[in-house]
Protein backbone atom coordinates (compact mmCIF):
# COMPACT_ATOMS: atom_id res chain seq x y z
CA UNK A 1 0.00 0.00 0.00
CA UNK A 2 1.07 3.53 -0.63
CA UNK A 3 -1.06 5.23 2.01
CA UNK A 4 -2.40 4.66 5.47
CA UNK A 5 -5.90 4.06 4.15
CA UNK A 6 -6.66 0.37 4.68
CA UNK A 7 -9.01 0.42 1.69
CA UNK A 8 -6.40 1.79 -0.71
CA UNK A 9 -4.96 -0.89 -2.98
CA UNK A 10 -2.22 -0.49 -5.57
CA UNK A 11 -0.52 -2.78 -8.02
CA UNK A 12 2.49 -4.77 -6.75
CA UNK A 13 5.85 -3.10 -7.17
CA UNK A 14 9.48 -4.20 -7.19
CA UNK A 15 10.34 -7.91 -7.39
CA UNK A 16 6.73 -8.99 -6.82
CA UNK A 17 5.61 -6.94 -9.83
CA UNK A 18 7.94 -8.87 -12.14
CA UNK A 19 5.70 -11.95 -11.86
CA UNK A 20 2.34 -10.20 -11.77
CA UNK A 21 -0.10 -11.17 -14.56
CA UNK A 22 0.02 -7.62 -15.89
CA UNK A 23 3.81 -7.78 -16.26
CA UNK A 24 3.66 -11.22 -17.85
CA UNK A 25 1.27 -9.90 -20.48
CA UNK A 26 2.99 -6.57 -21.14
CA UNK A 27 6.67 -7.45 -20.76
CA UNK A 28 7.75 -11.08 -20.88
CA UNK A 29 5.27 -12.29 -23.49
CA UNK A 30 6.06 -9.42 -25.92
CA UNK A 31 9.81 -10.08 -25.52
CA UNK A 32 9.25 -13.73 -26.45
CA UNK A 33 7.03 -12.82 -29.40
CA UNK A 34 9.51 -10.23 -30.71
CA UNK A 35 12.34 -12.75 -30.32
CA UNK A 36 10.38 -15.45 -32.16
CA UNK A 37 9.56 -13.09 -35.03
CA UNK A 38 13.16 -11.94 -35.16
CA UNK A 39 14.50 -15.48 -35.36
CA UNK A 40 11.98 -16.34 -38.09
CA UNK A 41 12.71 -13.31 -40.31
CA UNK A 42 14.90 -14.11 -43.33
CA UNK A 43 18.29 -12.26 -43.48
CA UNK A 44 17.29 -10.52 -46.67
CA UNK A 45 14.59 -8.45 -44.91
CA UNK A 46 17.06 -6.00 -43.36
CA UNK A 47 14.42 -3.37 -42.64
CA UNK A 48 12.35 -5.95 -40.73
CA UNK A 49 15.36 -6.89 -38.59
CA UNK A 50 15.93 -3.20 -37.81
CA UNK A 51 12.32 -2.78 -36.71
CA UNK A 52 12.23 -5.93 -34.57
CA UNK A 53 15.58 -5.12 -32.97
CA UNK A 54 14.15 -1.82 -31.73
CA UNK A 55 10.81 -3.22 -30.64
CA UNK A 56 12.54 -4.70 -27.57
CA UNK A 57 12.67 -1.19 -26.09
CA UNK A 58 8.87 -1.10 -25.64
CA UNK A 59 8.56 -3.96 -23.12
CA UNK A 60 11.77 -2.76 -21.41
CA UNK A 61 10.22 0.69 -20.81
CA UNK A 62 6.94 -0.89 -19.66
CA UNK A 63 8.86 -3.08 -17.19
CA UNK A 64 10.60 -0.01 -15.82
CA UNK A 65 7.27 1.68 -15.12
CA UNK A 66 5.77 -1.53 -13.71
CA UNK A 67 8.61 -2.48 -11.37
CA UNK A 68 11.04 0.45 -11.23
CA UNK A 69 14.80 0.05 -11.54
CA UNK A 70 14.66 -3.69 -10.90
CA UNK A 71 12.07 -4.17 -13.61
CA UNK A 72 13.94 -2.09 -16.16
CA UNK A 73 17.23 -3.93 -15.55
CA UNK A 74 15.55 -7.35 -15.54
CA UNK A 75 13.76 -6.68 -18.83
CA UNK A 76 16.95 -5.29 -20.38
CA UNK A 77 18.89 -8.41 -19.40
CA UNK A 78 16.15 -10.80 -20.63
CA UNK A 79 15.89 -8.93 -23.95
CA UNK A 80 19.68 -9.05 -24.31
CA UNK A 81 19.80 -12.79 -23.61
CA UNK A 82 16.92 -13.39 -26.02
CA UNK A 83 18.59 -11.41 -28.79
CA UNK A 84 22.21 -12.50 -28.17
CA UNK A 85 22.11 -15.93 -29.90
CA UNK A 86 20.28 -14.41 -32.85
CA UNK A 87 22.89 -11.69 -33.13
CA UNK A 88 26.16 -13.64 -32.83
CA UNK A 89 25.59 -17.42 -32.83
CA UNK A 90 25.53 -19.45 -36.01
CA UNK A 91 21.99 -20.75 -36.16
CA UNK A 92 21.63 -21.33 -39.90
CA UNK A 93 20.09 -24.79 -39.39
CA UNK A 94 17.39 -23.74 -36.94
CA UNK A 95 16.85 -20.02 -37.51
CA UNK A 96 17.97 -16.99 -39.44
CA UNK A 97 20.64 -14.62 -38.05
CA UNK A 98 20.46 -10.84 -37.80
CA UNK A 99 22.29 -9.40 -40.82
CA UNK A 100 23.33 -6.21 -38.95
CA UNK A 101 26.97 -5.34 -38.30
CA UNK A 102 28.72 -6.58 -35.15
CA UNK A 103 29.15 -3.04 -33.82
CA UNK A 104 25.52 -2.21 -34.43
CA UNK A 105 24.27 -5.35 -32.70
CA UNK A 106 26.67 -4.95 -29.77
CA UNK A 107 25.59 -1.35 -29.31
CA UNK A 108 21.94 -2.42 -29.38
CA UNK A 109 22.49 -4.89 -26.52
CA UNK A 110 24.26 -2.23 -24.46
CA UNK A 111 21.39 0.19 -25.09
CA UNK A 112 18.80 -2.37 -23.97
CA UNK A 113 20.35 -2.44 -20.52
CA UNK A 114 21.10 1.29 -20.43
CA UNK A 115 17.52 2.15 -21.41
CA UNK A 116 16.17 -0.22 -18.76
CA UNK A 117 18.42 1.25 -16.08
CA UNK A 118 17.65 4.89 -16.92
CA UNK A 119 13.91 4.37 -17.34
CA UNK A 120 13.79 2.27 -14.17
CA UNK A 121 15.67 4.87 -12.17
CA UNK A 122 13.36 7.65 -13.37
CA UNK A 123 10.26 5.54 -12.68
CA UNK A 124 11.46 4.68 -9.16
CA UNK A 125 12.31 8.33 -8.41
CA UNK A 126 8.93 9.46 -9.72
CA UNK A 127 7.11 6.86 -7.61
CA UNK A 128 8.99 7.83 -4.46
CA UNK A 129 8.20 11.47 -5.11
CA UNK A 130 4.54 10.60 -5.64
CA UNK A 131 4.46 8.70 -2.37
CA UNK A 132 6.06 11.65 -0.56
CA UNK A 133 3.47 14.01 -2.04
CA UNK A 134 0.67 11.65 -1.06
CA UNK A 135 1.97 11.40 2.51
CA UNK A 136 2.36 15.21 2.67
CA UNK A 137 -1.17 15.64 1.33
CA UNK A 138 -2.58 13.24 3.91
CA UNK A 139 -0.72 15.09 6.67
CA UNK A 140 -2.02 18.43 5.35
CA UNK A 141 -5.57 17.10 5.27
CA UNK A 142 -5.19 15.81 8.82
CA UNK A 143 -3.91 19.17 10.02
CA UNK A 144 -6.70 20.92 8.16
CA UNK A 145 -9.28 18.71 9.84
CA UNK A 146 -7.68 19.45 13.20
CA UNK A 147 -7.79 23.20 12.55
CA UNK A 148 -11.44 23.08 11.50
CA UNK A 149 -12.31 20.96 14.53
CA UNK A 150 -10.31 23.24 16.81
CA UNK A 151 -12.25 26.25 15.52
CA UNK A 152 -15.56 24.52 16.11
CA UNK A 153 -14.50 23.29 19.53
CA UNK A 154 -13.34 26.77 20.55
CA UNK A 155 -16.69 28.33 19.67
CA UNK A 156 -18.60 25.43 21.19
CA UNK A 157 -16.44 25.53 24.31
CA UNK A 158 -17.45 29.14 25.03
CA UNK A 159 -21.14 28.26 24.78
CA UNK A 160 -20.74 25.11 26.90
CA UNK A 161 -18.76 26.99 29.54
CA UNK A 162 -21.50 29.58 29.88
CA UNK A 163 -24.23 26.96 30.15
CA UNK A 164 -22.25 24.88 32.65
CA UNK A 165 -21.63 27.88 34.87
CA UNK A 166 -25.31 28.78 34.78
CA UNK A 167 -26.18 25.20 35.76
CA UNK A 168 -23.64 24.99 38.57
CA UNK A 169 -24.80 28.19 40.31
CA UNK A 170 -28.28 26.84 41.24
CA UNK A 171 -26.71 23.41 41.81
CA UNK A 172 -24.64 24.81 44.66
CA UNK A 173 -27.80 26.17 46.24
CA UNK A 174 -29.60 22.84 45.75
CA UNK A 175 -26.73 20.88 47.29
CA UNK A 176 -26.60 23.22 50.28
CA UNK A 177 -30.34 22.89 50.77
CA UNK A 178 -30.11 19.11 50.46
CA UNK A 179 -27.48 18.95 53.21
CA UNK A 180 -29.79 20.88 55.52
CA UNK A 181 -32.94 18.92 54.69
CA UNK A 182 -31.32 15.46 54.69
CA UNK A 183 -31.37 14.94 58.50
CA UNK A 184 -35.04 15.99 58.57
CA UNK A 185 -36.19 13.11 56.35
CA UNK A 186 -36.50 9.94 58.51
CA UNK A 187 -34.60 6.95 57.15
CA UNK A 188 -37.47 4.50 57.40
CA UNK A 189 -40.23 6.62 55.88
CA UNK A 190 -41.68 6.23 52.39
CA UNK A 191 -40.38 9.64 51.28
CA UNK A 192 -36.74 8.68 52.06
CA UNK A 193 -36.34 6.71 48.82
CA UNK A 194 -37.61 9.64 46.77
CA UNK A 195 -35.26 11.96 48.63
CA UNK A 196 -32.27 9.71 47.94
CA UNK A 197 -33.14 9.77 44.22
CA UNK A 198 -33.35 13.56 44.42
CA UNK A 199 -29.87 13.84 45.99
CA UNK A 200 -28.37 11.29 43.56
CA UNK A 201 -29.69 13.25 40.57
CA UNK A 202 -28.19 16.46 41.95
CA UNK A 203 -24.82 14.69 42.21
CA UNK A 204 -25.14 13.31 38.68
CA UNK A 205 -26.00 16.74 37.29
CA UNK A 206 -23.01 18.21 39.08
CA UNK A 207 -20.71 15.57 37.55
CA UNK A 208 -22.13 16.30 34.09
CA UNK A 209 -21.57 20.03 34.54
CA UNK A 210 -18.01 19.32 35.65
CA UNK A 211 -17.37 17.29 32.49
CA UNK A 212 -18.78 20.10 30.39
CA UNK A 213 -16.39 22.51 32.06
CA UNK A 214 -13.50 20.09 31.52
CA UNK A 215 -14.34 20.08 27.83
CA UNK A 216 -14.76 23.86 27.62
CA UNK A 217 -11.66 24.72 29.67
CA UNK A 218 -9.16 21.86 29.73
CA UNK A 219 -6.76 21.90 32.63
CA UNK A 220 -3.30 23.19 31.69
CA UNK A 221 -0.81 20.39 31.20
CA UNK A 222 2.38 20.11 33.21
CA UNK A 223 4.73 18.51 30.70
CA UNK A 224 7.79 16.64 31.87
CA UNK A 225 9.96 13.83 30.44
CA UNK A 226 7.86 10.70 30.80
CA UNK A 227 8.29 7.03 29.96
CA UNK A 228 5.22 6.11 27.92
CA UNK A 229 5.37 2.61 29.38
CA UNK A 230 4.39 4.11 32.76
CA UNK A 231 1.16 5.43 31.24
CA UNK A 232 0.36 1.95 29.91
CA UNK A 233 1.07 0.35 33.31
CA UNK A 234 -1.05 2.97 35.08
CA UNK A 235 -3.90 2.30 32.65
CA UNK A 236 -3.85 -1.44 33.38
CA UNK A 237 -4.04 -0.68 37.11
CA UNK A 238 -6.99 1.67 36.64
CA UNK A 239 -9.12 -0.61 34.46
CA UNK A 240 -8.20 -3.95 36.01
CA UNK A 241 -11.32 -4.15 38.16
CA UNK A 242 -13.66 -3.06 35.35
CA UNK A 243 -12.07 -5.59 32.99
CA UNK A 244 -12.59 -8.42 35.49
CA UNK A 245 -16.24 -7.44 35.93
CA UNK A 246 -16.64 -7.46 32.15
CA UNK A 247 -14.72 -10.78 31.93
CA UNK A 248 -12.30 -9.12 29.52
CA UNK A 249 -8.64 -10.13 29.23
CA UNK A 250 -6.08 -7.35 29.46
CA UNK A 251 -2.88 -7.89 27.47
CA UNK A 252 0.04 -5.49 27.78
CA UNK A 253 2.97 -5.45 25.36
CA UNK A 254 5.80 -3.12 26.36
CA UNK A 255 9.28 -2.70 24.85
CA UNK A 256 12.33 -3.43 26.99
CA UNK A 257 13.72 0.10 26.65
CA UNK A 258 12.02 3.32 27.89
CA UNK A 259 9.97 5.24 25.32
CA UNK A 260 10.40 8.85 26.38
CA UNK A 261 7.82 11.52 25.57
CA UNK A 262 7.14 14.92 27.06
CA UNK A 263 3.76 15.02 28.72
CA UNK A 264 1.54 15.13 31.77
CA UNK A 265 1.28 11.62 33.27
CA UNK A 266 -2.14 12.11 34.86
CA UNK A 267 -3.74 13.68 31.80
CA UNK A 268 -2.30 11.06 29.44
CA UNK A 269 -3.61 8.38 31.79
CA UNK A 270 -7.03 10.05 31.54
CA UNK A 271 -6.83 9.89 27.73
CA UNK A 272 -5.99 6.18 27.84
CA UNK A 273 -8.66 5.52 30.47
CA UNK A 274 -11.41 7.21 28.41
CA UNK A 275 -10.50 5.13 25.35
CA UNK A 276 -10.29 1.88 27.29
CA UNK A 277 -13.57 2.37 29.14
CA UNK A 278 -15.26 2.97 25.78
CA UNK A 279 -13.65 -0.23 24.53
CA UNK A 280 -14.91 -2.19 27.55
CA UNK A 281 -18.43 -0.95 26.95
CA UNK A 282 -18.25 -2.10 23.31
CA UNK A 283 -17.27 -5.68 24.19
CA UNK A 284 -19.78 -8.51 24.23
CA UNK A 285 -21.24 -9.53 27.60
CA UNK A 286 -19.19 -12.72 27.45
CA UNK A 287 -16.00 -10.66 27.48
CA UNK A 288 -13.20 -10.09 25.02
CA UNK A 289 -9.61 -8.94 24.71
CA UNK A 290 -8.04 -5.50 25.16
CA UNK A 291 -4.39 -5.13 24.22
CA UNK A 292 -2.29 -2.17 25.35
CA UNK A 293 1.06 -1.63 23.67
CA UNK A 294 3.70 1.07 23.29
CA UNK A 295 5.54 1.75 20.02
CA UNK A 296 8.83 3.56 19.70
CA UNK A 297 8.19 4.57 16.09
CA UNK A 298 4.62 4.55 14.76
CA UNK A 299 4.17 5.70 11.16
CA UNK A 300 2.16 8.90 10.82
CA UNK A 301 2.04 10.98 7.67
CA UNK A 302 5.56 11.73 6.46
CA UNK A 303 7.29 10.70 9.70
CA UNK A 304 7.07 8.62 12.86
CA UNK A 305 6.18 9.31 16.49
CA UNK A 306 6.04 7.32 19.73
CA UNK A 307 2.56 5.96 20.29
CA UNK A 308 0.30 4.30 22.83
CA UNK A 309 -1.89 1.72 21.07
CA UNK A 310 -5.13 0.38 22.57
CA UNK A 311 -6.86 -2.44 20.64
CA UNK A 312 -9.99 -4.43 21.32
CA UNK A 313 -11.74 -7.31 19.60
CA UNK A 314 -15.16 -5.70 19.82
CA UNK A 315 -17.40 -5.07 16.81
CA UNK A 316 -15.95 -2.74 14.15
CA UNK A 317 -16.94 0.91 14.08
CA UNK A 318 -19.07 1.96 11.12
CA UNK A 319 -17.27 4.18 8.61
CA UNK A 320 -19.82 6.96 9.09
CA UNK A 321 -19.26 6.71 12.86
CA UNK A 322 -15.47 6.96 12.52
CA UNK A 323 -15.76 10.41 10.96
CA UNK A 324 -17.60 11.79 13.99
CA UNK A 325 -16.03 9.70 16.74
CA UNK A 326 -14.22 12.66 18.33
CA UNK A 327 -17.00 15.20 17.84
CA UNK A 328 -18.34 16.62 21.12
CA UNK A 329 -21.69 15.30 22.31
CA UNK A 330 -21.56 12.49 19.76
CA UNK A 331 -22.21 9.39 21.84
CA UNK A 332 -22.68 5.86 20.58
CA UNK A 333 -24.34 4.74 23.81
CA UNK A 334 -27.59 5.72 25.44
CA UNK A 335 -27.15 8.15 28.32
CA UNK A 336 -23.56 9.10 27.42
CA UNK A 337 -22.48 12.74 27.20
CA UNK A 338 -20.27 12.17 24.15
CA UNK A 339 -17.41 14.13 25.73
CA UNK A 340 -14.91 11.42 26.73
CA UNK A 341 -13.17 11.07 23.36
CA UNK A 342 -13.48 14.80 22.62
CA UNK A 343 -11.71 15.65 25.87
CA UNK A 344 -9.10 12.96 25.13
CA UNK A 345 -8.39 14.43 21.72
CA UNK A 346 -8.02 17.93 23.15
CA UNK A 347 -5.56 16.66 25.74
CA UNK A 348 -3.55 14.88 23.02
CA UNK A 349 -3.49 18.08 20.94
CA UNK A 350 -2.33 20.06 23.98
CA UNK A 351 0.63 17.68 24.11
CA UNK A 352 1.39 18.27 20.44
CA UNK A 353 0.03 14.88 19.40
CA UNK A 354 -3.22 13.42 18.08
CA UNK A 355 -5.41 10.31 18.18
CA UNK A 356 -6.40 8.00 15.32
CA UNK A 357 -9.13 5.37 15.35
CA UNK A 358 -9.47 2.64 12.75
CA UNK A 359 -10.84 -0.84 12.26
CA UNK A 360 -7.56 -2.74 12.47
CA UNK A 361 -5.52 -4.93 14.80
CA UNK A 362 -7.71 -7.10 17.02
CA UNK A 363 -10.79 -5.35 15.67
CA UNK A 364 -10.73 -1.68 16.64
CA UNK A 365 -7.51 0.23 17.28
CA UNK A 366 -6.97 3.62 18.91
CA UNK A 367 -3.47 5.07 18.49
CA UNK A 368 -2.36 8.02 20.63
CA UNK A 369 0.62 9.71 18.93
CA UNK A 370 2.87 11.85 21.11
CA UNK A 371 6.00 13.86 20.28
CA UNK A 372 9.26 12.36 21.46
CA UNK A 373 10.97 13.99 24.42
Amino acid sequence: MESGDPKATVAPYGWSALWAPRTLGLVWLPILIIGALHYATPPGLVWMHNVLRRLYYLPIIVAAFQAGLRGGLAAGIVASLTYLPHAFAHLEHIAHSDPGSTVEKSLEIVLYNLAGAVAGYLATAERERRMELRAALEEQQRLQRQLVRAGRLSALGEVVAGIAHEIRNPLHALRGTAEIVDPLVPKGCEERRMWEIHVAEIERLDRTATRFLSFASPSPIEPAPLDLREVAKRLVELVGTDARKKRARLDIDLPAEPIMVRGDRDQLAQVALNITLNALRSLEPKGGVIRVSVLDRAATGPGTMPALVIENDGPPIAEAELEHLFDPFHSGEEGGTGLGLSISERIAEQHGGFIEAQNAGLGVTFTVYLPQA
